[in-house]
């Protein structure tokens, strides 16, 4: 489980978005090996498949909350004309007290 949970909450973009949960087994990938609640635009998604989520620009979307996991597993954003993790992650960006590598 991510600590916090959920560690994404309620926001939208400039851009649009997709968000990737897979499934790590090889006898099974399209099974995630989780269960997660994803709010998208105000309906409740549960999510326990491998799958890709679009989201358009300007759709507010979160929480993000695991609710059971079993089995390791990866969630990827892919955020096409975000050039900063600050404007791709407004909800969760934190910067870090330590000096940025150049």
């Amino acid at each position: 489980m991510p600590t916090p949970n959920p560690h994404t909450l309620a926001h939208d973009h400039d851009y649009e978005e997709f968000v990737f949960h897979i499934g790590v087994d090889p006898e099974h990938p399209e099974e995630l090996g989780a269960e997660i609640e994803f709010v998208v635009g105000g309906e409740t998604l549960k999510i326990n498949k491998t799958s890709c989520l679009y989201i358009p620009k300007g759709v507010p979307h979160g929480p993000l909350t695991w609710k059971k996991v079993e089995k390791p597993h990866l969630q990827m954003v892919v955020m096409p004309g975000a050039g900063t993790l600050k404007e791709s992650n407004p909800a969760g960006y934190l910067p870090s007290e330590k000096k940025q590598r150049s």
